[in-house]
């Protein structure tokens, strides 16, 4: 590339700079001219030469653009690390000449990146589905860093397809494209369930309904939005079964215990196709199987029942008005009279051992006399007492008391005359003064106070 400058006289003296910074002369070999060669994008920039001679100087400048159309950078790190600082938890893809392709789920965001480069720095336009972004119905977007970056949000059915980012500068455009494919959930019908029999007639096949993401199982709680596939059960195996022994339920035990036994009919049959069971010799049934057995024993254990003494003397412990309590043994044995342990008979009712009767020796009740005189008129002292026992009814003769202890004792003593004394005269308060001070017991202030006359005489 050459820069020419016509030069006066006398001859002048030629200077060059670039973004001026002084150029050095290789750059200028003849009649003052510039000339470039493999020009790059470093040699861009304003450059200016300057004429001088005695009769003065004079400078011109022109600007050099290198211009580069856009293209695929050879490093990918700048813009990757890009989309990871715009959204560094969101799935993200590169737009590419060939094309890309992100798998996302319903609801999600992501990031497509454009790497491109050029001089100058192209314009990037992005588009959905052919057509400007600014124009695409039922698309949430964001364009980022200079329109390098493209943010989907909340990414539904209308956002899938195809994306493609235009780049474009004075040297040319480039084009480069990705699409976003939203993996739904839906219903699949696995024909491969096992059928509920092998042979006869009544072998069905019910396909099983799973819920996939992605051709991966999911809880069915996922598609609950979708519409369910109808499913039908479907017959299968319907062919004539092999013949195989049939047995009935065993009878009744001939005993319920001591050894019994029990019988079943055991036959040799064919289930057809059709549903219908017939007999067929026992030959074909013993090639495949050994015969079931047709007896058995059953009802083994041996026969046991509670056993009882008879009722003991009705002498216990009085309960109540003429009720006292009689015991018997009561024990395990086998029906030949043998003793066993009591957890042999478990499984049986036990009898009671105790119960109630009538004793004439409970006849009894408590008996009780008069109250006795209080022994103070007044003050916190005073006590009477009575006589208690255990009388019996028909005699009305003391017993011992143990026998009226079904029953509460009523209280032989009880305080009285609990009153403040008025008179505060010194007088005896009981008619037992005479012992205290026999028993010199007046130096205690509460028989000195009871007994203040007796007390007080020398």
């Amino acid at each position: 590339m050459d820069f020419f400058f016509f030069l006066g006289v006398p001859e002048a003296e030629v200077t060059w700079f670039r973004n001026k910074i002084k150029l050095a002369p290789p750059h200028h070999p003849h009649e003052g001219s510039l000339l470039l060669t493999d020009v790059s994008s470093s040699d861009q920039g304003l450059y200016s030469c300057r004429a001088a001679n005695l009769h003065g100087q004079l400078t011109e400048s022109t600007q050099l653009l290198i211009l580069d159309p856009p293209q695929v950078p050879t490093q990918l790190e700048d813009i990757r690390a890009l989309l990871s600082a715009t959204g560094p938890n969101l799935p993200s893809v590169l737009a590419s000449p060939l094309g890309t392709q992100l798998v996302l789920n319903p609801g999600n965001s992501a990031l497509i990146g454009c790497p491109i480069q050029g001089q100058p720095t192209p314009n990037i336009t992005w588009f959905h589905g052919g057509q400007p972004v600014a124009n695409a119905t039922g698309l949430t977007y964001h364009i980022l860093a200079e329109g390098q970056i493209l943010q989907i949000a909340n990414l539904s059915g209308g956002a899938q397809g195809g994306f493609s980012c235009l780049a474009q500068n004075e040297a040319g455009t480039f084009t480069q494209k990705t699409s976003l494919v939203i993996q739904d959930y839906w219903w699949s019908v696995d024909r491969w369930a096992t059928c509920s029999a092998s042979c006869g007639h009544r072998g069905v096949q019910q396909p099983r309904l799973r819920c996939l993401l992605n051709s991966t199982e999911v809880s069915p709680t996922h598609c609950a939005g979708k519409v369910r596939p109808a499913v039908q059960p479907i017959a299968c195996n319907r062919r004539d079964c092999p013949s195989r022994w049939m047995v009935t339920s065993w009878s009744a035990c001939t005993r319920s215990c001591g050894g019994g036994v029990q019988t079943r009919r055991v036959t040799c049959q064919k289930l057809k196709a059709s549903g219908i069971s017939t007999p067929v010799p026992n030959d074909m049934c013993i090639q495949l199987a050994k015969r079931p057995v047709d007896t058995q024993a059953c009802n083994q254990q041996l026969c046991v029942e509670w056993a009882f003494s008879s009722w003991g003397q009705c002498n216990g412990p009085c309960i109540g008005p003429h009720l006292a309590v009689q015991h018997r043994q009561v024990f395990c044995q086998t029906r030949d009279g043998i003793t066993l342990l009591s957890e042999q008979c478990s499984a049986l009712p036990r009898p009671v051992s105790t119960q109630n009767c009538w004793s004439e020796a409970c006849s009894v009740h408590w008996r009780v006399s008069l109250w006795t005189l209080c022994t103070a008129t007044c003050g916190n002292y005073g006590f009477q007492s009575r006589r208690v026992e255990c009388v019996h009814v028909r005699t009305n003769k003391a017993v011992p008391e143990h026998l009226c202890s079904w029953g509460p004792r009523p209280a032989n003593w009880q305080r009285c005359n609990i009153t403040p004394c008025e008179n505060i005269e010194c007088r005896d308060t009981t008619r037992y003064c005479e012992k205290v001070k026999q028993l010199k017991l007046c130096q205690l202030s509460q028989y000195k106070s009871r007994c203040c006359g007796t007390c007080g005489k020398a």
